[in-house]
């Protein structure tokens, strides 16, 4: 089968499956992309459309060339064929207008790409009179449409919309896939290898198996926030081991004012402990925190499993409250208490 994805890292699965369609000719008039910010969602939709749209496609080379016309106005984000629907302004879901505009403008031919490409970005925030319009489209576009959704979380969808599109997912990637693509792309992950390997390895955990993510993180600005935050969470866990009464106030005022930051933390607090409990349960565990798993390994000596639960409790309870707009200093205060911090 030939290659139709070759710019793609890992997501053997979902290009696969694409490349199968596209080879016996079998487009989807309507794909649903799943997956987590930063997973390459959009470097999929720009493959799929330039495969479909390349102008070498009697030839023998790999699909898309990147190199004709239609490919260049693809990649290049300059094709008029390839309309972006979304968010607009400080509006946190797509309505009714946004779908309106498409089941007029599908009836206009493409201008100089095979396919028109309509990409419903953070399609989950469509509300459901949206959705609802959109069924019509949906269920009968003209030949030379294809409607690409791409969200988070399809579940959030309406099954009537589900039913109508082919899903995939796009997956994270392992570390090691991480690193390799890393190291020979990046020449800021270059950089911070031969300067700190112990950073880097710390970088490839924090992104998730995201490469998106890897690289935002890249940026120094964005890479010290997350080693702060890395470090408060660490320090969490030295003190529930000593409960030293001055570290408990020091560390509970360093968790700061913003909700979103402080439930970040905690949330980093939850993968620690998560891994420490592993530790105590598995011979090989594959860590999500620590990156020396001798030295995790002699953190959790330090505590029960008991003791690891209650963290892990109280820390998941502090980021429900808190997402619930409870009071900061009181959520944090009971949290120390649940957990014995304090």
């Amino acid at each position: 089968m030939r290659n139709y994805f070759s710019g793609i890292v890992g997501n053997q699965k979902l290009t696969e499956r694409l490349s199968m369609d596209i080879e016996e000719n079998k487009i989807p008039h309507a794909l649903i992309i799943e997956g987590d910010t930063g997973s390459g969602r959009h470097t999929v939709v720009k493959y799929f459309a330039a495969a479909l749209s390349c102008e070498r496609r009697n030839g023998s080379e790999a699909l898309p060339c990147r190199k004709c016309p239609s490919c260049e106005k693809i990649f290049g984000e300059k094709s008029p064929d390839i309309i972006k629907i979304g968010l607009e302004g400080e509006k946190t879901s797509i309505g009714v207008d946004a779908v309106r505009f498409m089941k007029t403008d599908i009836f206009v031919e493409p201008n100089d790409l095979k396919y028109k490409f309509y990409i419903i970005e953070d399609a989950e925030k469509m509300t459901v009179q949206a959705q609802n319009a959109f069924l019509l489209s949906l269920e009968e576009p003209p030949p030379y449409v294809v409607f690409i959704l791409i969200c988070n979380n399809s579940s959030l969808l309406l099954e009537t919309v589900r039913s109508r599109a082919l899903t995939v997912r796009t997956e994270r990637l392992s570390p090691q896939i991480m690193r390799d693509y890393l190291l020979t792309e990046s020449k800021e992950a270059k950089s911070l290898f031969q300067t700190s390997g112990d950073e880097f390895e710390e970088l490839l955990l924090s992104c998730d198996g995201s490469i998106g993510r890897a690289l935002m993180l890249l940026n120094s600005k964005e890479r010290k926030k997350l080693f702060s935050d890395r470090d408060i969470a660490s320090k969490i866990i030295s003190l529930a081991a000593d409960r030293d009464l001055k570290k408990a106030f020091d560390i509970l005022s360093a968790l700061g004012q913003k909700r979103q930051e402080i439930c970040q933390r905690l949330l980093l607090v939850q993968t620690a402990v998560r891994d420490l409990i592993v530790l105590k349960k598995c011979e090989k565990p594959e860590l999500c925190f620590y990156t020396d798993t001798e030295k995790a390994g002699e953190i959790s000596t330090h505590f029960t499993l008991s003791s690891l639960f209650d963290i892990y409790g109280a820390a998941a309870e502090a980021v429900d409250c808190l997402e619930k707009n409870a009071n900061v200093r009181l959520t944090l205060l009971n949290m120390f208490i649940a957990s014995k911090l304090l």
